[in-house]
């Protein structure tokens, strides 16, 4: 866990610095501090309380969220990220909004979704987890998963490397 706690601020540190060598914004860097306060399972210091924490972590959902969908350069592989930080959490809420927004930005743009999980494949086993928690869930259909899987499965697997296409579609053939 700690491994991949590291692994996810080494990846958070290399998407700032991406970003500045591409001549982009670099992400805030307060919320940087709080991606990484919140895979080490702290309550974010820019908050006094807890509820202004909750309160600030569906801020930076929503911002990052919109970023990821008008294609801010690195908003989408954050907002990824933050997928797996409330899955490994185990935020129900949180985690039912990725199970609800997911799916419709891979069907917006699923080759940046893709490119994003080929640059972290250690985001795969989440990220596909929250595709997967999309079918069944609330009035979403379930026999709708096959179709999807059957029109995904070569894209999936040509994008991601071996073992984390392997992952992602053992996790969107499994119901959540």
């Amino acid at each position: 866990m700690t491994r991949q706690l590291i692994g996810g601020a080494l990846a958070l540190c290399l998407s700032v610095a991406d970003a500045c060598a591409q001549e982009v914004p670099p992400p805030d860097p307060t919320d940087a501090v709080e991606m990484i306060e919140l895979m080490l399972g702290r309550v974010p210091s820019r908050y006094d309380t807890p509820l202004a924490a909750m309160q600030g972590l569906g801020d930076l959902y929503v911002r990052l969220l919109d970023g990821a969908r008008a294609d801010a350069p690195g908003d989408l592989g954050l907002w990824i990220l933050l997928g797996d930080v409330a899955l490994r959490s185990a935020d129900a809420g949180l985690t039912q909004s990725y199970a609800a927004d997911l799916l419709p930005l891979y069907r917006q743009d699923p080759e940046a979704v893709l490119a994003a999980l080929s640059d972290a494949p250690w985001l795969a086993a989440s990220a596909c987890h929250h595709l997967s928690a999309y079918f069944g869930s609330e009035d979403r259909p379930e026999e709708d998963r096959a179709p999807f899987l059957e029109a995904e499965r070569a894209r999936i697997a040509d994008a991601l490397p071996g073992p984390a296409a392997e992952t992602c579609l053992t996790a969107l053939a499994t119901p959540r």
